[in-house]
């Protein structure tokens, strides 16, 4: 187990770029600190090949599962060194991965062998996280080979991350709420204000001490209050109690990989 905290993030093999937004590991001593885990309108194959994660309420966390979109806050204490590989879907991806609609696993965690019978030793054996991260690709696209991405949800999702006008659809404004809701975790509307409240991290993040006032500007909000509602809608902690809460998985999922140590 690494000495001090290692987060690594890096693309996927090319036949999963339409999937997976990318790889990411991470490695840490133990740390029983609480670690708020902001959304970032992704969900996830997580695979734990050290101490698992317990969440707040006292649950321990399967071994390799599928992490929901988080709409509410999720705080994690590390029960041991952890090692953990991540692959990030595309937002569009979710309910293609796991064969049914992916708001029916919002802010839930639930064990792959529940959701597809996968058995966690195939997934999470052996020390080598490089091995783990292949063999979990080599999984997703067993999985991807015969299911479809929505096309239209995919374009709109790229316009929304990209501030971009999101393109007309034919449906009544219900069909397509529905629609998105089922294919990406959340609705449109909700998926736009988790964007929002991330890029806050980007602002904070820039060179020169945490500007809150702002960073809620900057990132699109009215005024720091509107911002920190959603510190509390989101995390469960105001925006100054995040900042002494800002360690290991919690650190590692808000912060650039190439500053990760450096911060």
């Amino acid at each position: 187990m690494a000495a001090e905290p290692d987060y690594r993030e890096f693309a996927p093999r090319a036949s999963l770029r339409d999937v997976v937004h990318c790889v990411w590991t991470f490695e840490a001593p133990f740390d029983d600190a609480p670690q708020p885990i902001a959304p970032d309108g992704r969900c996830e194959l997580i695979i734990q090949c050290g101490a698992v994660y317990r969440e707040g309420d006292g649950a321990l966390q399967p071994r390799v599962l599928f992490a929901g979109q988080i709409t509410k806050p999720l705080t994690l204490y590390a029960t041991g060194p952890v090692a953990v590989v991540g692959l990030r879907f595309r937002p569009e991806a979710a309910r293609a991965f796991i064969g049914r609609r992916a708001d029916t696993l919002t802010d839930r965690r639930v064990a792959l062998s529940e959701l597809h019978g996968a058995a966690e030793e195939d997934l999470a054996t052996g020390d080598d996280l490089n091995a783990v991260v292949e063999r979990a690709q080599s999984y997703i696209e067993e999985r991807m080979r015969s299911r479809a991405i929505d096309a239209g949800v995919a374009a709109a999702v790229a316009a929304m991350m990209a501030g971009e006008e999101v393109p007309p659809s034919a449906l009544s404004e219900r069909q397509w709420q529905r629609r998105f809701k089922g294919e990406v975790g959340v609705s449109p509307r909700e998926f736009q204000s988790v964007l929002r409240f991330r890029r806050v991290f980007d602002e904070i993040d820039k060179p020169g001490p945490p500007g809150w006032v702002e960073a809620a500007l900057a990132a699109g909000y009215f005024d720091q209050p509107q911002m920190a509602r959603d510190f509390r809608r989101y995390l469960g902690v105001s925006p100054r109690q995040w900042v002494t809460q800002r360690i290991g998985l919690a650190k590692a999922l808000t912060v650039a990989p190439e500053t990760y140590k450096k911060s």
